[in-house]
């Protein structure tokens, strides 16, 4: 296929959809042309910022940003609903995002979220586009969720965390998919810094809280799995399991995959170097003559355990 016209396709992942700024370098700086794009949570925030024509500027502040950093615009804040507020982190956003609305935007754009309690997948195709991407990326638990009058909207991982079946087609064009999602992989560990140190010792400190908590009694002990470790390793198997459904039935012209390992959920502080993987992936997968298939590994259950 000769066509320089893509539909494009991003995933949700947290941190890791960052790796969705390096395959937009690549696919513009080979010509192509993107005329629409579809993207649930960290994709949707991605594809939006694309859409407005603020990409640059957004790469420049999420690169810049140090671990420190990151852990202020976390906002803390413990409560039923969810760890992070989120205002300090959408108040960042908001400058590259802007006030207007879907419809206006030069390509076709659709984010995907979840309506939790009416159990149904919502898809933004007008109105206000920061409130799509704000509902398309409150992830449960950790980022509170959005209230549209009695409806609550939350991170559309949860139903289409690839949303293939959601992204504008024109005639001719060809379909790629950015999969952050995709099975582990033996990645080379980097030595950690001091500042990367502290990071974690925080992830450590709300897990500690978080299991004291629930087992109604204060730890001293580090937990083997707290809060950050279980709700990351439930979206991972989640998102994995619905991609892989989603893949059997919608097959991309294109489909770029990066291991699920290449970063936690909140560690934006590493955004230079997924910028990079998504960059050299893509544009791997470009120099590719056919359509990469999905990415391998036995599906379904592969070890029965009895406890």
């Amino acid at each position: 296929m000769n066509t320089k016209n893509v539909a494009l396709v991003l995933s949700s992942g947290g941190a890791r959809g960052l790796a969705h700024i390096g395959a937009i370098r690549a696919l513009t700086g080979q010509g192509y042309t993107i005329t629409a794009v579809s993207g649930t949570s960290m994709g949707a925030l991605v594809g939006a910022i694309y859409a407005n024509g603020k990409l640059p500027e957004f790469s420049d502040f999420i690169t810049n940003l140090t671990r420190i950093d990151v852990i202020r615009l976390m906002d803390l804040a413990v409560s039923k609903q969810g760890i992070i507020k989120g205002e300090k982190v959408f108040g960042e956003i908001k400058h590259f995002i802007g006030e207007g609305n879907i419809e206006d935007l030069p390509i076709p754009y659709a984010a995907v979220a979840t309506d939790l309690f009416n159990h149904r997948e919502i898809i933004f195709r007008h109105g206000s586009l920061f409130s799509a991407v704000r509902a398309s990326a409150a992830i449960p638990t950790v980022l509170l969720p959005l209230q549209y009058g009695t409806d609550c909207f939350v991170d559309g991982a949860l139903v289409n965390p690839l949303p293939i079946n959601r992204v504008n087609r024109s005639s001719g064009d060809r379909l790629i998919a950015i999969n952050v999602n995709a099975p582990r992989q033996t990645l080379q560990a980097k030595k950690e810094t001091p500042a990367h140190t502290s990071y974690h010792r925080i992830r450590e400190f709300v897990n500690q809280k978080w299991n004291g908590a629930m087992s109604g009694r204060k730890s001293t002990a580090p937990p083997s799995h707290g809060f950050f470790d279980i709700v990351s390793g439930s979206f991972e198997m989640m998102q994995h399991k619905l991609t892989e459904a989603s893949l059997k039935e919608q097959k991309p012209d294109l489909l770029i995959n990066l291991p699920v390992n290449m970063a936690d959920m909140l560690e934006f502080y590493k955004a230079k170097d997924i910028i990079t993987m998504g960059f050299e992936a893509t544009m791997a997968g470009l120099s590719q003559p056919t359509t990469e298939s999905w990415y391998g590994g036995e599906p379904g259950l592969v070890r029965e355990w009895i406890i």
